[in-house]
């Protein structure tokens, strides 16, 4: 299904954060932050209870396991031989009989099974094809005339369900959200199971008869994809249940530092990023054909913005954009934002008296966190 390439490929990509999460399950906690600290102190004896926004992303993710199991247990794709309990090889005359004794018996059955359908299955291969792609593709892709244009037919219906599940990963997963840190694993996690969905697809596309087709297993082609979809896209949305109610369970808003020490480790994550980039850069320099590349490209970027800096009409464009952005004033509010964030986190709210205002300890937008943080305990 994956060759060795493939496997590599996804080793090296998936081998910093096999190591990063093996670093934070050993790592010590890091300690609350003044926030928490108010918090736990005013409502020691009062169990936590969850947001709203995170009790809407539950409700979001049940459905959306509910969704993804009525897709495996109760709406798998429709199959003539499952139908008739008849093995796709049967000879032609007792799937004929069958088909019309069924026929008979229920009347929407050749709403479902066109009759068209049973014409078109004296030829093994056009079963082969329904066995593989579905039914859905059998009947309505009327260009297709190779494996390949079966295969781009289905290509809309599987991201339609892949696009879905990415925005509710992202409405679990936002700034302010207790599972905004598993964001990557979850988009890392989408297109592994993309690539795992294409290889059952390129595994039956391998098959050149029936018989070799029930040697393969039912985790091939349509309907395996089918099961693999859905079946880990639900467990994927429990998981994210459950992630999201440990999290929860004593963690109380996620505050001002939380989301500043996110934002850090973001950072660091970009300078990694550079990095990588510098030293593919020194890798690529070496060969001379890339170097040759590398000098015109820049050559070429060069002379384009000398002739952007000759116009006369784009440079005044610019600098009147650069005119309405006040960058000392934005830097002076940043550099005070990140100084009161700091003198926040030295502060010990245990070892205050009972007569400090909270805006001692906490920066304005805590100041704004702590009563509703205070209200929802």
């Amino acid at each position: 299904m994956l060759d060795s390439s493939i496997i590599q490929v996804l080793v090296v990509l998936g081998f910093p954060y096999f190591i990063k999460g093996i670093r934070s399950v050993f790592s010590k906690p890091s300690s609350p932050s003044p926030l928490h600290r108010l918090g736990n102190k005013h409502a020691s004896n009062t169990p936590p209870r969850m947001s709203q926004w995170n009790r809407s992303v539950m409700v979001l993710l049940g459905l959306t396991t509910l969704y993804h199991l009525f897709k495996v247990t109760l709406n798998s794709p429709p199959n003539i031989f499952r139908t008739l309990s008849l093995p796709a090889d049967c000879p032609n005359f007792i799937l004929h009989q069958s088909w019309k004794l069924r026929a008979e018996l229920d009347p929407g059955f050749m709403d479902m099974y066109p009759d068209s359908m049973r014409e078109r299955f004296k030829a093994m291969e056009n079963r082969l094809v329904y066995e593989v792609y579905g039914q859905d593709a059998f009947l309505n892709c009327e260009h297709c005339t190779e494996r390949s244009d079966y295969l781009l037919y289905l290509t809309p219906g599987a991201l339609a369900s892949y696009v879905g599940m990415a925005a509710v990963l992202g409405i679990a997963t936002t700034q302010t959200s207790h599972l905004n840190k598993y964001r990557t694993w979850g988009s890392a996690a989408l297109v592994l199971l993309a690539i795992i969905e294409y290889g059952t697809y390129q595994k039956g596309a391998e098959i050149v008869s029936l018989p070799s087709l029930k040697l393969k297993g039912t985790l091939v082609g349509y309907r395996g994809a089918h099961l693999i979809r859905h079946g880990f896209l639900a467990m994927m949305s429990v998981v994210m249940t459950g992630l999201l109610l440990r999290a929860t369970r004593g963690g109380g808003v996620r505050d001002e530092v939380d989301i500043l020490n996110d934002l850090c480790q973001a950072q660091e994550v970009m300078i990694q990023r550079h990095r990588a980039l510098q030293l593919a850069r020194v890798a690529s320099l070496r060969d001379p054909a890339l170097r040759a590349n590398f000098v015109e490209y820049w050559k070429n970027r060069e002379a384009e913005y000398s002739q952007l800096s000759a116009d006369k009409d784009f440079m005044e464009a610019t600098e009147q954009a650069r005119s309405r952005i006040n960058v000392a004033a934005v830097t002076q509010e940043a550099d005070e934002y990140i100084d009161a964030i700091m003198k926040a986190g030295e502060r010990q709210a245990e070892g205050t008296s009972s007569s400090t205002a909270p805006d001692e300890n906490l920066t304005r937008v805590g100041q704004e966190m702590a009563p509703l943080h205070l209200g929802t305990n």
